[in-house]
């Protein structure tokens, strides 16, 4: 089925339900990208009580080709264009930002058992068990970023933001990182909260793994 045949359909209308009834669960790739955007900024909600979920997306304007891409990626599972959002800011500046969402479906329930207790949690093993190059390297797109952004800097370091976790599960986070990818990991506060740095001497083991994902647009988070 054509999902351009759905738009503008009611949730209860017979089309969309086959529609979701032959979507099966995410592909591979689909899967692994999820796990890095779930650890980022991608949110899970539940309209039924947890029988199913759907993914949320929000990203600024600087963004807006990551946004492009993971729409592309996640394709079948989204039947919306991304939307602006505009927004004035506390000092009167105007912020832009695109968002979209996917279908609400039991294929994003396995998701929801890794990431969603009442609020969003990290689960025991998750990096250890579920994060792949791919997935860590959507991760650094949605929430990574340099160490030190002075331009004459030679500090490869590199932080994954990880403010919205509560400091025992950044701990987890970090020890995991370190024992599946051999990185050299250490935590620091930022503004109360606690963040993950993969330190200098890791950064080229870091890029190996996750050179092959990151897109040309994502590339200026890099050192």
């Amino acid at each position: 089925m054509n999902k351009n045949e759905l738009k503008g359909l009611g949730p209860n209308s017979k089309k969309l339900r086959q529609y979701k009834e032959s979507l099966v669960k995410l592909s591979q790739t689909q899967w692994e990208a999820a796990i890095g955007l779930m650890l980022g900024d991608a949110s899970l909600q539940t309209q039924n009580g947890g029988k199913t979920y759907r993914m949320k997306f929000e990203w600024g304007a600087r963004s807006k080709a990551y946004l492009d891409h993971v729409y592309g990626l996640m394709d079948e599972w989204v039947l919306t264009e991304p939307h602006k959002k505009t927004r004035i800011s506390p000092k009167g500046n105007e912020v832009i930002n695109w968002g979209f969402q996917t279908i609400s479906h039991e294929a994003f329930n396995s998701l929801a058992e890794l990431f969603i207790n009442k609020k969003k949690i990290i689960s025991q093993d998750l990096i250890k068990n579920h994060l792949t190059p791919r997935g860590l390297a959507y991760w650094f797109m949605d929430d990574g970023g340099k160490l030190d952004y002075n331009k004459n800097s030679k500090n490869k370091g590199v932080v994954l933001n990880t403010q919205s976790f509560e400091a025992k599960e950044v701990q987890v986070m970090a020890e995991q990182l370190s024992e599946k990818f051999n990185f050299e990991c250490e935590i620091r506060s930022n503004k109360g909260k606690k963040v993950i740095v993969i330190k200098s001497s890791s950064f080229p083991l870091f890029l190996s793994l996750i050179d092959p994902y990151i897109l040309p647009e994502m590339r200026y988070k890099l050192p």
